[in-house]
């Protein structure tokens, strides 16, 4: 009675099938990884989701940062591109009456620095300004550091007697308030 071919439950005829296109995709795919030996699939898997995903990782960390101090963090990254604007600084010695004027920094030995050098301490000490000083400022030179117009109009007046970036500054905040 006992039958040795019976297995423990019945199969459907279907199951049979399915097994057998099992077996044959195994062997299939054991067939082809052994064909592409040279492959390291881990690599190159590895390879692909770093070309292939985006990186939400960089994306989310500067978006989930908030500046403390904003007024500073616009002036790390306006006063480079000011200072390196040859028609509103073209000596180093400008930069630094810049510096000591509007921001309160004084440079020693402009003259031996370079104008790299000047503006990576001006920056550095930036950090280190009264934020509530830097209200003004940063208000007027939002609003001339994307205008070609009023850049131009800055190193005009500059070339001006008794020029002060101190009442330019003012000048530009009351212009654009009104």
């Amino acid at each position: 009675m006992n039958n040795p071919k019976k297995n423990s439950y019945p199969r459907t005829p279907s199951e049979e099938i399915q097994i057998k296109y099992a077996i044959d995709f195994i062997e299939e795919l054991s067939w082809l990884f052994e064909s592409k030996k040279k492959l390291n699939f881990p690599i190159v898997s590895e390879l692909l989701r770093k070309r292939l995903l985006p990186t939400p990782r960089v994306a989310d960390s500067s978006a989930a940062y908030v500046s403390p101090n904003p007024n500073i963090h616009y002036l790390i990254g306006i006063l480079p591109r000011l200072f390196q604007d040859e028609n509103l600084f073209l000596k180093n010695e400008e930069i630094a009456e810049f510096a000591k004027e509007v921001l309160g920094i004084e440079i020693s030995r402009v003259e031996k620095r370079s104008k790299y050098e000047l503006i990576g301490l001006i920056v550095c000490q930036t950090n280190e300004l009264n934020d509530e000083k830097l209200d003004e400022m940063v208000r007027s030179l939002s609003h001339i550091a994307g205008n070609n117009d009023k850049l131009n109009l800055m190193a005009n007046e500059k070339a001006s007697t008794g020029f002060s970036w101190n009442e330019a500054i003012r000048k530009l905040a009351v212009e654009n308030d009104s």
